[in-house]
């Protein structure tokens, strides 16, 4: 890897490293609310919080985490 490849990769790879946490987190906490309002019957709101909370936890795990990160992690070692 060149310098001026560097001054791409690792800042683009720090983002991912931060987002792919909060990404996760944030999808976990939709879906425990989804699953609270569920239990309160408020449904067209718990189901919209249950997608949105899928979607983030399939970035922040699958595609940040396990299809960026990973490798990267993998080919600097």
């Amino acid at each position: 890897m060149t310098a001026s490849e560097s001054v791409v990769v690792v800042p683009e790879l720090l983002v991912s490293l931060i987002l792919a946490p909060v990404l996760t987190v944030g999808g976990a906490l939709l879906e425990q609310a989804a699953l609270a309002d569920l239990s309160a019957d408020v449904s067209t709101f718990a189901i919209w919080e249950f997608g949105m909370g899928l979607l983030l936890l399939y970035v922040g795990i699958y595609m940040l985490g396990y299809r960026k990160l990973l490798p990267a992690v993998r080919q600097h070692l």
